[in-house]
């Protein structure tokens, strides 16, 4: 071996250490940092430890969770409720008879999510007012609907966007 290969040898020896050195220095500091921040999770800010943390946090679980089963148990009663409520509602208004005017009658069908309610219905004459109602089962009535009747009757259904009075 001659002497460059001697002093290539040595170089390169002392730029490894030097590279070894700043990777051992970055090392430390890392482990240092980690380590401090360990100590800080383990004993906390104010005294607290880890274990204290931890069960604090079961225990805040455990009411979250019981919460969130009564109001899934809400949620469910109120379901069951809303199947049951009357809150399809269909109007229809319109003139009765030619000599009176401004579309004073009226058919409202009012029913739940099953199709049973019932329609109202309003006949204003001239010298008279006769109101009417009808069961609903299911979408159906025992007795004869008229046009306005079954009107009102999908109306209630229609997604479409409208007022609750149509013509």
């Amino acid at each position: 071996m001659g002497s460059e290969t001697t002093t290539l040898l040595i170089y390169a020896s002392l730029g490894f250490g030097v590279v070894s050195m700043i990777t051992a220095v970055i090392a430390f500091r890392s482990a240092h940092f980690a380590r401090r921040r360990w100590h800080s999770l383990l004993t906390g800010g104010d005294g607290a430890r880890l274990e204290e943390l931890l069960e604090l946090h079961a225990q805040d679980r455990g009411v979250v969770e019981r919460r969130v089963r009564d109001l899934e148990a809400r949620v469910t009663e109120l379901e069951e409720k809303g199947r049951s409520s009357k809150r399809f509602l269909g109007l229809v208004r319109y003139d009765a008879f030619e000599d009176v005017g401004g579309s004073q009658s009226f058919a409202l069908a009012v029913y739940d999510e099953n199709g049973d309610g019932a329609i109202l219905t309003s006949i204003v004459g001239r010298t008279d007012c006769r109101v009417y109602a009808k069961p609903l089962i299911k979408m159906q009535s025992e007795r004869k609907l008229s046009q306005e009747e079954q009107r009102a009757i999908s109306e209630a259904r229609s997604e479409a966007p409208r007022t609750i009075t149509s013509r």
